[in-house]
């Protein structure tokens, strides 16, 4: 596990750096994909000010402590991060556990035209390939999409239970289309 420390108006010693990895220790049950883990710690007037940020790889927590000695700082900080730890593992176990089961996944055919031939009248069909169609809620397909380099994606809906297209706008937003039926 590697932390990365900043401190402002602060020297932090060995004995604070092994407490702090001892105490973020914590944080490594929850999640076994952390990416990275930073300690910012600063004074201001009387108080330490903590700010603990850990980036896994499906999820981002912090949490900001401040207190007048360090130690206790760095503990409120912790404590604060396992409660946000314990929370994100429960919702990722719940989004992971509604999809499977009894649905199965279905594919749906896209077919790509060639650029000019919207314009000129004739369409042909240049590429056809399948995508499969998963059923995730629109949080888990926003992360998905925003994993890929695809423009779009079409999956169903886990809360609805309808087939929705979730696709990046030239505005660097995301638009998501729910057919009526």
């Amino acid at each position: 596990m590697r932390v990365d420390y900043i401190a402002r108006k602060v020297t932090l010693d060995d004995s604070f750096r092994q407490l702090t990895e001892k105490k973020l220790a914590k944080i490594t049950k929850y999640f076994n994909d952390i990416l990275d883990m930073q300690v910012e710690v600063s004074q201001e007037r009387h108080l330490y000010v903590v700010d603990l940020f850990v980036k896994g790889k499906d999820f981002d927590i912090k949490s900001t402590t401040q207190h007048k000695e360090l130690n206790a700082a760095i503990q409120d900080g912790v404590d604060k991060l396992e409660i946000q730890a314990r929370r994100a593992k429960t919702r990722l176990k719940e989004h992971k556990g509604r999809g499977g089961g009894a649905r199965m996944v279905q594919d749906w055919e896209v077919e790509v035209l060639e650029a000019d031939s919207a314009t000129t009248g004739s369409r042909r069909i240049v590429e056809r390939s399948s995508i499969p169609i998963k059923p995730m809620t629109v949080e888990d397909a926003i992360l998905q999409l925003e994993k890929s380099s695809d423009q779009f994606m079409v999956f169903r809906n886990a809360n609805s239970d309808r087939i929705n297209v979730l696709y990046r706008r030239s505005d660097n937003n995301l638009g998501l289309i729910t057919p009526e039926i």
